[in-house]
């Protein structure tokens, strides 16, 4: 284990040390942002339900052929 100023990620987690590895590298991204992108990604298009496999057939077994038939 280092005994300088630098203490890795991996370091930090074996010796329970994490409180200071989180004290030597801020966070420096934008929280707001950051949920906002989350939650746009996250959203349920009406895009996406339209592109679902449409419903069988009344008279369908839903069986389906091999292409290479």
């Amino acid at each position: 284990m280092s005994q300088g100023k630098f203490l890795s990620l991996e370091e930090a987690r074996k010796s329970g040390r994490l409180d200071r590895f989180a004290k030597a590298h801020p966070s420096e991204g934008d929280a707001t942002l950051f949920g906002r992108l989350l939650s746009e990604m996250a959203k349920t298009t009406e895009a996406a339900e339209e592109t679902s496999l449409p419903e069988p057939a009344a008279n369908s077994n839903e069986t389906q052929t091999r292409r290479d038939t």
